[in-house]
Protein backbone atom coordinates (compact mmCIF):
# COMPACT_ATOMS: atom_id res chain seq x y z
CA UNK A 1 0.00 0.00 0.00
CA UNK A 2 1.43 3.36 -1.02
CA UNK A 3 0.49 5.98 1.54
CA UNK A 4 1.62 9.59 1.30
CA UNK A 5 5.17 9.94 2.66
CA UNK A 6 3.98 12.54 5.19
CA UNK A 7 1.55 10.01 6.67
CA UNK A 8 4.08 7.19 6.85
CA UNK A 9 6.64 9.38 8.64
CA UNK A 10 4.54 10.74 11.48
CA UNK A 11 3.21 9.13 14.63
CA UNK A 12 -0.17 10.86 14.46
CA UNK A 13 -2.24 12.58 17.10
CA UNK A 14 -3.26 10.44 20.07
CA UNK A 15 -6.48 11.62 21.78
CA UNK A 16 -6.65 11.46 25.54
CA UNK A 17 -7.65 8.09 26.96
CA UNK A 18 -11.41 7.65 27.37
CA UNK A 19 -11.96 4.86 29.94
CA UNK A 20 -15.28 3.10 29.51
CA UNK A 21 -17.69 1.90 32.16
CA UNK A 22 -16.32 3.95 35.05
CA UNK A 23 -17.38 6.96 37.08
CA UNK A 24 -13.78 7.95 37.80
CA UNK A 25 -12.98 11.66 37.79
CA UNK A 26 -11.04 12.35 34.57
CA UNK A 27 -8.45 15.11 34.40
CA UNK A 28 -6.48 14.23 31.26
CA UNK A 29 -8.65 16.07 28.71
CA UNK A 30 -10.10 18.90 30.81
CA UNK A 31 -13.72 17.88 30.37
CA UNK A 32 -16.36 19.75 32.32
CA UNK A 33 -17.43 17.75 35.41
CA UNK A 34 -20.96 19.18 35.30
CA UNK A 35 -23.91 18.12 33.20
CA UNK A 36 -24.89 20.31 30.26
CA UNK A 37 -28.05 22.40 30.40
CA UNK A 38 -31.34 20.49 30.29
CA UNK A 39 -32.36 22.75 27.40
CA UNK A 40 -29.66 21.09 25.36
CA UNK A 41 -31.08 17.63 25.99
CA UNK A 42 -34.59 18.88 25.21
CA UNK A 43 -33.36 20.34 21.91
CA UNK A 44 -31.75 17.02 20.95
CA UNK A 45 -34.97 15.13 21.72
CA UNK A 46 -37.06 17.60 19.73
CA UNK A 47 -34.73 17.45 16.72
CA UNK A 48 -34.73 13.65 16.80
CA UNK A 49 -38.52 13.61 17.05
CA UNK A 50 -38.83 15.72 13.90
CA UNK A 51 -36.73 13.11 12.11
CA UNK A 52 -33.26 12.44 10.80
CA UNK A 53 -34.04 11.40 7.23
CA UNK A 54 -32.90 14.70 5.73
CA UNK A 55 -29.41 16.12 5.56
CA UNK A 56 -28.61 18.86 8.08
CA UNK A 57 -28.19 22.53 7.28
CA UNK A 58 -24.65 22.58 5.78
CA UNK A 59 -23.73 25.88 7.45
CA UNK A 60 -25.71 25.62 10.74
CA UNK A 61 -27.78 28.76 10.15
CA UNK A 62 -29.72 28.62 13.41
CA UNK A 63 -26.54 28.35 15.43
CA UNK A 64 -24.81 31.13 13.51
CA UNK A 65 -27.75 33.46 14.14
CA UNK A 66 -27.80 32.65 17.87
CA UNK A 67 -24.03 33.04 18.21
CA UNK A 68 -24.13 36.24 16.20
CA UNK A 69 -26.66 37.66 18.64
CA UNK A 70 -24.61 36.56 21.67
CA UNK A 71 -21.35 38.05 20.40
CA UNK A 72 -22.87 40.99 18.51
CA UNK A 73 -21.45 39.97 15.14
CA UNK A 74 -22.96 39.22 11.74
CA UNK A 75 -23.74 35.47 11.35
CA UNK A 76 -21.84 35.53 8.05
CA UNK A 77 -18.67 35.95 10.12
CA UNK A 78 -19.18 32.50 11.73
CA UNK A 79 -18.23 29.04 10.49
CA UNK A 80 -19.42 25.90 12.31
CA UNK A 81 -17.35 22.77 12.75
CA UNK A 82 -17.41 19.23 14.09
CA UNK A 83 -15.58 20.36 17.20
CA UNK A 84 -12.81 22.93 17.06
CA UNK A 85 -10.43 20.22 15.82
CA UNK A 86 -12.39 20.13 12.57
CA UNK A 87 -12.00 23.89 12.24
CA UNK A 88 -8.28 23.79 13.01
CA UNK A 89 -7.93 21.17 10.28
CA UNK A 90 -9.90 23.27 7.78
CA UNK A 91 -7.76 26.32 8.55
CA UNK A 92 -4.48 24.43 8.25
CA UNK A 93 -5.43 22.79 4.97
CA UNK A 94 -6.53 26.16 3.62
CA UNK A 95 -3.33 28.09 4.37
CA UNK A 96 -0.39 25.70 4.75
CA UNK A 97 1.22 23.75 1.93
CA UNK A 98 4.05 21.24 1.65
CA UNK A 99 7.39 22.58 2.81
CA UNK A 100 5.84 25.68 4.37
CA UNK A 101 5.86 26.67 8.05
CA UNK A 102 3.21 26.62 10.77
CA UNK A 103 4.18 28.29 14.06
CA UNK A 104 2.96 27.31 17.53
CA UNK A 105 4.01 27.95 21.13
CA UNK A 106 5.32 25.11 23.26
CA UNK A 107 3.96 23.53 25.33
CA UNK A 108 0.43 23.87 23.94
CA UNK A 109 -2.10 21.77 22.04
CA UNK A 110 -0.13 18.97 20.34
CA UNK A 111 -2.68 18.61 17.50
CA UNK A 112 -1.23 21.76 15.88
CA UNK A 113 2.03 19.95 15.14
CA UNK A 114 0.22 16.92 13.74
CA UNK A 115 -1.86 19.10 11.40
CA UNK A 116 1.33 20.69 10.04
CA UNK A 117 2.97 17.31 9.52
CA UNK A 118 -0.08 15.96 7.66
CA UNK A 119 0.36 18.82 5.19
CA UNK A 120 4.01 17.97 4.72
CA UNK A 121 4.72 21.29 6.43
CA UNK A 122 7.19 22.24 9.15
CA UNK A 123 5.87 22.83 12.68
CA UNK A 124 7.99 25.65 14.08
CA UNK A 125 7.74 25.66 17.87
CA UNK A 126 8.50 28.70 20.03
CA UNK A 127 9.16 27.78 23.65
CA UNK A 128 7.49 29.77 26.38
CA UNK A 129 9.97 31.69 28.49
CA UNK A 130 10.83 30.54 32.05
CA UNK A 131 8.11 32.80 33.47
CA UNK A 132 5.62 31.32 30.97
CA UNK A 133 5.30 34.50 28.92
CA UNK A 134 5.38 34.36 25.14
CA UNK A 135 8.80 34.91 23.59
CA UNK A 136 9.14 37.75 21.08
CA UNK A 137 10.39 35.43 18.33
CA UNK A 138 6.83 34.12 18.10
CA UNK A 139 6.09 37.04 15.79
CA UNK A 140 9.44 37.10 14.00
CA UNK A 141 9.68 37.17 10.20
CA UNK A 142 9.80 33.97 8.15
CA UNK A 143 9.18 34.09 4.40
CA UNK A 144 7.70 30.58 4.42
CA UNK A 145 5.48 31.09 7.47
CA UNK A 146 1.85 30.60 6.44
CA UNK A 147 -0.05 30.24 9.73
CA UNK A 148 0.39 30.71 13.49
CA UNK A 149 -1.67 29.10 16.26
CA UNK A 150 -1.93 30.83 19.63
CA UNK A 151 -4.13 29.24 22.32
CA UNK A 152 -5.37 31.98 24.65
CA UNK A 153 -5.64 31.11 27.52
CA UNK A 154 -2.99 28.47 26.88
CA UNK A 155 -3.14 24.92 28.16
CA UNK A 156 -1.19 23.73 30.09
CA UNK A 157 0.63 26.92 31.11
CA UNK A 158 -2.39 29.14 31.77
CA UNK A 159 -0.67 31.97 29.86
CA UNK A 160 -3.20 34.69 29.01
CA UNK A 161 -2.47 37.58 26.66
CA UNK A 162 -4.61 40.70 26.51
CA UNK A 163 -6.55 41.64 23.37
CA UNK A 164 -4.13 44.52 22.79
CA UNK A 165 -1.16 42.14 22.91
CA UNK A 166 -2.87 39.74 20.51
CA UNK A 167 -3.63 42.55 18.08
CA UNK A 168 -0.02 43.73 18.15
CA UNK A 169 1.25 40.21 17.45
CA UNK A 170 -1.19 39.78 14.57
CA UNK A 171 -0.09 43.00 12.91
CA UNK A 172 3.57 41.95 13.13
CA UNK A 173 3.11 38.41 11.86
CA UNK A 174 3.39 37.84 8.08
CA UNK A 175 0.53 35.33 8.15
CA UNK A 176 -2.92 34.67 9.66
CA UNK A 177 -3.07 34.25 13.43
CA UNK A 178 -5.51 31.69 14.84
CA UNK A 179 -6.46 32.58 18.41
CA UNK A 180 -7.65 29.28 19.88
CA UNK A 181 -10.10 30.27 22.63
CA UNK A 182 -11.05 26.82 23.88
CA UNK A 183 -10.83 28.15 27.45
CA UNK A 184 -11.89 31.76 26.86
CA UNK A 185 -15.17 31.35 28.73
CA UNK A 186 -13.10 30.83 31.88
CA UNK A 187 -11.23 34.11 31.33
CA UNK A 188 -12.22 37.73 31.80
CA UNK A 189 -11.78 38.73 28.16
CA UNK A 190 -11.67 37.37 24.62
CA UNK A 191 -10.52 38.39 21.15
CA UNK A 192 -13.68 38.00 19.07
CA UNK A 193 -14.04 41.74 18.48
CA UNK A 194 -10.46 41.90 17.18
CA UNK A 195 -11.60 40.07 14.06
CA UNK A 196 -13.38 43.24 12.93
CA UNK A 197 -10.12 45.18 13.19
CA UNK A 198 -7.76 42.75 11.48
CA UNK A 199 -8.41 40.37 8.59
CA UNK A 200 -5.51 38.15 9.68
CA UNK A 201 -7.12 37.24 13.03
CA UNK A 202 -9.27 34.10 13.21
CA UNK A 203 -10.83 33.20 16.56
CA UNK A 204 -11.70 29.55 17.19
CA UNK A 205 -14.13 28.38 19.89
CA UNK A 206 -15.42 25.05 21.20
CA UNK A 207 -18.51 24.05 23.19
CA UNK A 208 -16.62 21.12 24.71
CA UNK A 209 -15.29 22.86 27.81
CA UNK A 210 -17.48 25.57 29.33
CA UNK A 211 -20.72 24.17 27.89
CA UNK A 212 -19.96 20.58 28.99
CA UNK A 213 -20.55 19.27 25.45
CA UNK A 214 -17.29 17.47 24.62
CA UNK A 215 -19.29 14.41 23.55
CA UNK A 216 -21.36 16.46 21.14
CA UNK A 217 -18.45 17.65 18.93
CA UNK A 218 -19.29 21.22 18.01
CA UNK A 219 -17.17 24.31 17.57
CA UNK A 220 -17.17 27.53 15.61
CA UNK A 221 -14.77 30.14 14.37
CA UNK A 222 -15.10 33.86 13.76
CA UNK A 223 -13.39 35.47 10.78
CA UNK A 224 -14.08 38.17 8.22
CA UNK A 225 -16.58 37.12 5.51
CA UNK A 226 -14.01 36.95 2.71
CA UNK A 227 -12.01 34.51 4.85
CA UNK A 228 -15.11 32.44 5.65
CA UNK A 229 -15.90 32.27 1.94
CA UNK A 230 -12.60 30.53 1.24
CA UNK A 231 -12.70 28.26 4.28
CA UNK A 232 -16.14 26.99 3.24
CA UNK A 233 -14.53 25.44 0.16
CA UNK A 234 -12.39 23.23 2.38
CA UNK A 235 -14.96 21.87 4.83
CA UNK A 236 -16.95 18.66 4.45
CA UNK A 237 -20.38 19.16 2.88
CA UNK A 238 -22.26 18.39 6.12
CA UNK A 239 -19.65 18.63 8.84
CA UNK A 240 -22.20 19.20 11.64
CA UNK A 241 -25.18 16.91 12.11
CA UNK A 242 -28.78 17.84 12.87
CA UNK A 243 -28.61 16.90 16.56
CA UNK A 244 -25.38 18.77 17.24
CA UNK A 245 -26.66 21.92 15.53
CA UNK A 246 -29.87 21.81 17.57
CA UNK A 247 -28.02 21.19 20.83
CA UNK A 248 -25.35 23.82 20.20
CA UNK A 249 -28.00 26.37 19.29
CA UNK A 250 -29.89 25.70 22.53
CA UNK A 251 -26.67 26.02 24.53
CA UNK A 252 -25.68 29.32 22.97
CA UNK A 253 -29.22 30.72 23.26
CA UNK A 254 -29.28 29.93 26.96
CA UNK A 255 -25.90 31.60 27.29
CA UNK A 256 -27.38 34.70 25.67
CA UNK A 257 -30.32 34.59 28.07
CA UNK A 258 -27.94 34.35 31.03
CA UNK A 259 -25.36 36.79 29.72
CA UNK A 260 -23.10 37.96 32.51
CA UNK A 261 -23.61 34.75 34.48
CA UNK A 262 -21.60 31.54 34.25
CA UNK A 263 -23.54 28.36 33.50
CA UNK A 264 -21.28 26.08 35.54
Amino acid sequence: MHFRPELARIKGYEPGEQPQGTDAVKLNTNENPYRASEKVYDAIAQAADVGLARYPDPVGTTFRKAAGKLFDIDPNWILCGNGSDDLLTIITRSFVGQGEFLRLPYPSYILYKTLAELQGAIAETVNFQPDWTLASNFWSENSRLRLAFLPNPNSPSGTMLSADEIFKIATQLPCPLVVDEAYADFADTNCIKLVEQCEKIIVCRTLSKSYALAGLRFGFLVAQPQVIEQLLKMKDSYNCDTLSIAAATAAIEESEENQGEHLW
